[in-house]
């Protein structure tokens, strides 16, 4: 079932990074892939993050980067701060894209993104992921209640994410004009996450695979297993050695575990 966008929304494509083919002697006999996997970008995170992932993919996965509004090639946008409404966006966007079974994958806010993109898929144009990874982000019936971090001053504000999450670079706080550029990208990002209320509803019917890294204050191995209480189909947690931004250092076995996974879950 496909609609129309409504009228001022931004066209699907827009919604989407698509690999442009593979590298040099990489995958050089790629196929049409059998599924395709939505990768969301964690708070501040671009489409870019996902560059690299198709060289490193079977080609039977074709990674798909999703471009947030006021993001990336979207900078002409207005920045969104409601996670559900971004949600929904998105996949409408995506129910018209996506050509057969599909997968999605999300990193810390993508993660509860991912998951709610999910259940508009399923829950409005009745189309279920084959399979469902979550990373770095406690499950969503734990999300913390009145988070103020987005409200603080500038100087603060930027100290306390640097303090959590360890990925402030360098040039935001140098250079005035990265500053002005970013700076309202991550506050509204970071908005969506502290304002975001979980709202109980049919659980998920495909597998759910929950990363973390080992030393992440952020999330727990307990809070990561949690999410098998949004699936009827099993989760299963890895933890990887790092912490909130283990996803880099970390690439290849993530994607190894990910991509055997989803492969099973394509077998009828």
């Amino acid at each position: 079932m496909k609609r129309e966008p409504k009228p001022g929304a931004a066209a699907p494509e827009r919604w989407v990074l698509r690999p442009l083919g593979p590298a040099p002697g990489i995958h050089a006999d790629r196929r049409e892939p059998l599924v395709r996997l939505v990768c969301v970008p964690y708070a501040g995170g671009s489409a870019a993050v996902y560059h690299q992932w198709a060289h490193s993919l079977p080609s039977a996965i074709e990674p798909w980067a999703l471009r947030m509004p006021g993001h990336d090639s979207r900078m002409d946008e207005p920045l969104c701060t409601d996670l559900i409404s971004v949600a929904r966006e998105a996949a409408a966007a995506l129910a018209g894209l996506l050509p057969g079974p599909y997968a999605l994958f999300g990193h810390s806010l993508g993660a509860l993104l991912a998951f709610e993109i999910a259940h508009s898929l399923r829950d409005v144009w009745g189309i279920d992921p084959v399979l469902l990874a979550v990373s770095a982000r406690d499950a969503p019936q734990l999300s913390r209640q009145g988070g103020t971090m987005h409200r603080l001053p500038d100087e603060e504000y930027l100290e306390t994410l640097d303090r959590r999450f360890g990925a402030i670079p360098p040039v935001i706080r140098e250079d005035p004009q990265m500053r002005a550029l970013y700076l309202p990208i991550l506050r509204a990002d970071t908005t969506m996450l502290e304002t975001y209320r979980h709202q109980a509803g049919r659980l998920l019917n495909c597998p759910i695979l929950a990363f973390g890294g080992a030393d992440d204050p952020e999330t727990s191995a307990d809070a990561l297993s949690a999410w098998s209480k949004q699936t009827t189909a099993g989760c299963s947690t890895t933890l990887f050695p790092g912490g909130h931004f283990f996803l880099q250092p970390e690439r290849d076995r993530l994607l190894r575990l990910l991509s055997d996974e989803l492969l099973v879950s394509l077998v009828p």
